[in-house]
């Protein structure tokens, strides 16, 4: 199988779990996430005492490196980031016939925080408006349904798959805390010294532990 921007590989062994994978090939544009990668994976199986995959990791552009035909061609929180008619097209150059596409976590243009502000709207519609305004996609689940009905694509399945990271009881557990500090970063660099007032505020909620982040995504599986 081929896996589209796999990060650190953190999914290659709960891909092995739903596919018995034997051969693993992950295409990712940061090198540095991919050298780790190479490293965590053993890791990752020699602790869980199982048998690691076959597997690969190579530094490049998903759309644009050549790989063997795979069955399944996995992209988790993927065609938001790319045009989605272009990445079309290289499921169908890389999937054998009869094969599958899963893009898990696909966001489709809905971002809540809680608890609410006045200026949510505006902060978060500016926000999705820099998205659309580069190569990304702020509807991408909505715009990848509608390109596989237009290719006459077989969808298999549809689910919501919404990222829902809350505290409990004042805190965060894991890395949430981390995570929700991303997230506000992502959206300080999309819209600069427009939304300071409502990002001070943000992150003050995060560190007082009240800050709630709703983000839509839906799953999505089909036969090229």
């Amino acid at each position: 199988m081929v896996e589209w921007g796999p990060g650190v590989g953190l999914s290659v062994p709960t891909l092995c779990d739903w596919t018995n994978l034997d051969a693993y090939h992950g295409i990712e544009a940061d090198p540095t996430l991919a050298a780790f990668a190479r490293s965590l994976v053993p890791r990752l199986f020699a602790r869980s005492g199982e048998d690691a995959p076959d597997a690969a990791f190579t530094v490049g552009d998903a759309l644009a490196t050549r790989t063997e035909p795979c069955d399944l061609l996995y992209a988790q929180s993927f065609f938001d980031l790319v045009p989605v008619e272009s990445a079309l097209d290289a499921v169908r150059e890389r999937v054998t016939p009869g094969g599958l596409a899963y893009a898990p976590l696909t966001f489709d243009g809905k971002t809540t925080f809680l608890p609410r502000r006045p200026n949510d709207e505006a902060v978060l519609g500016a926000f999705h408006d820099t998205i659309d305004a580069t190569d990304g996609r702020s509807r991408a689940a909505t715009t990848l349904l509608d390109a596989l009905g237009e290719r006459d694509a077989t969808v298999l399945a549809v689910g919501s798959s919404d990222w829902v990271v809350r505290p409990r009881a004042g805190a965060y557990p894991a890395d949430e805390r981390y995570f929700l500090s991303s997230i506000l970063d992502i959206i300080e660099d999309a819209l600069g010294g427009q939304a300071a007032e409502w990002l001070a505020a943000r992150r003050e909620q995060l560190s007082a532990g009240q800050l709630t982040y709703v983000a839509n995504n839906h799953d999505v599986l089909w036969r090229p």
